[in-house]
């Protein structure tokens, strides 16, 4: 006899748990089906493991500076002890998470689980009832053909590591492959990055892209643009990469951090009906409705936003709308995101190029670093905040920041795109000094009057 629940939600990652427990709050009998650990890729194998990482290598990067702070001494590190640390705060949010299940109330099942229709999901034999379903599989690493072979390494098995390589080739220069070479570099790798496109981090306006190829060369990154790989060799001790133009490259190890792709072919979502595009994506509405009655879907196999405070939202939307909650929408011209290299990188909207782009009329105005006194104090003066407005109202739509401590001043930001402040206003607001906020302030006053710091 099939098992009843009013939430069956397929995938225990930052898409799937939270809204479980949205879904528990509002008093709902919720069940959640994993195959592997809770917390997704996000907690496991990604957004907290590198950001764990980068902690250390951070702390490193300024123990190596402390000379021009006035400091004597030197630190050495232990990179087994750094993923150790990582693995144990891995561990203890996951357990958090479950812990938190268990004093709600909301079931776990291990297991695999198919989709068989829009009210019955199966997890090996075991029939569970549904009257709503979210789906949230999340994603994979992306391997072209070529590159599918024993001895690569994806974002899973560098974060699996205890020791370190002499030297490392990223293929990608995006997101993934900037923050590992941040990374790694800062731990003495010899480091080289190989993208295929004009530039660094695409979607990223190209003056913060820039900040972020400065300080990657300057740490002795080396970097190939515009350069497929054709060819790629892989043995025990050695790994090398024939570029188009005929360089070869070589490394103790080969990283490939092209991309993630939907995890959607294995769950029978086809054979139930579930309407994807051509790249494997659930296809929803501007509920996360899928075209089954009940059935919902969020997070990275959407296509969406490879996010994972993204597929956060998307869930908890998805779990008002169900539950007739209160109405929640995910903006997409109000989404934030961070790229945790050194400088880092946080963003909310759109950037000046993806406005222009839109045939939006927009005006800018940028405020750097090196004119804050907490940034001179710091030694962080490499970095710049840009205000992106429409030409019309003056109003915020979107900001993108580079430079220290920019994951946590972009709440300022975001708040500002989604209030839809206009910069004439934001200009006024006292910021307190010395602070890297003041930043904000000096580019909404540079739209008006001028900046005072420059």
């Amino acid at each position: 006899m099939s098992e009843k629940y009013d939430l069956v939600i397929l995938g225990g990652g930052p898409a799937g748990y939270v809204p479980a427990i949205r879904a528990a709050q509002l008093h709902r009998k919720v069940v959640i089906i994993e195959k592997d650990e809770m917390g997704g890729t996000c907690l496991n194998r990604g957004c907290i493991s590198t950001k764990t990482l980068v902690a250390s290598a951070s702390l490193y990067r300024h123990a190596a500076m402390a000379k021009k702070f006035g400091l004597q001494g030197s630190l050495d590190f232990d990179y087994t002890a750094i993923a150790k640390r990582k693995d144990m705060i891995v561990t203890r949010l996951r357990k958090g998470i479950e812990a938190h299940f268990n004093h709600m109330g909301i079931e776990i099942i291990r297991g695999h689980g198919t989709l068989k229709s829009a009210d019955l999901i199966d997890v090996e034999g075991r029939e569970l009832q549904a009257r709503n379903i979210l789906l949230s599989p999340g994603s994979v690493p992306m391997i072209p053909g070529f590159m599918n072979r024993e001895g690569i390494l994806t974002s899973r098995e560098i974060l699996a590591m205890d020791t370190l390589p002499e030297s490392l080739i990223i293929i990608g220069g995006g997101v993934i492959g900037c923050e590992f070479a941040s990374i790694m570099t800062s731990f003495g790798v010899k480091v080289t990055i190989v993208e295929m496109l004009p530039d660094i981090l695409p979607g990223v306006d190209a003056d913060v892209a820039a900040v972020v190829m400065k300080a990657l060369k300057k740490a002795k990154v080396k970097i190939h643009t515009g350069q497929p790989v054709e060819k790629i060799n892989i043995i025990p001790a050695e790994a090398s990469v024939t570029l188009r133009d005929g360089t070869v490259l070589t490394a103790q190890k080969l990283l490939a951090a092209i991309g993630r792709k939907s995890r959607t072919a294995d769950s029978g979502f086809e054979a139930a009906g579930i309407k994807m595009d051509d790249r494997g994506n659930i296809i929803t509405d501007d509920n996360n409705r899928t075209n089954l009655r009940n059935v919902f879907a969020a997070g990275d196999a959407t296509g969406k936003w490879q996010l994972a405070h993204a597929g956060s939202a998307q869930g908890i939307a998805a779990v008002h709308e169900m539950f007739d909650a209160a109405p929640r929408k995910v903006n997409a011209d109000a989404m934030s995101g961070c790229i945790f290299t050194f400088p880092e990188v946080a963003m909310v909207g759109p950037g000046e190029d993806e406005w222009r782009k839109r045939g939006v009329k927009v005006k800018t105005s940028t405020s750097r670093y090196i004119a804050n006194g907490k940034a001179m104090g710091m030694n962080e003066t490499e970095g710049l905040v840009k205000l992106i407005c429409k030409e019309q109202d003056d109003r915020i739509i979107g900001v993108q920041v580079v430079g220290a401590d920019a994951s946590s001043l972009i709440g300022w930001a975001v708040m500002a795109v989604n209030a839809g402040i206009k910069a004439s206003d934001a200009a006024k607001y006292i910021h307190p000094h010395p602070a890297l906020s003041e930043l904000f302030m000096e580019a909404s006053e540079g739209m008006g009057y001028g900046a005072i710091h420059g």
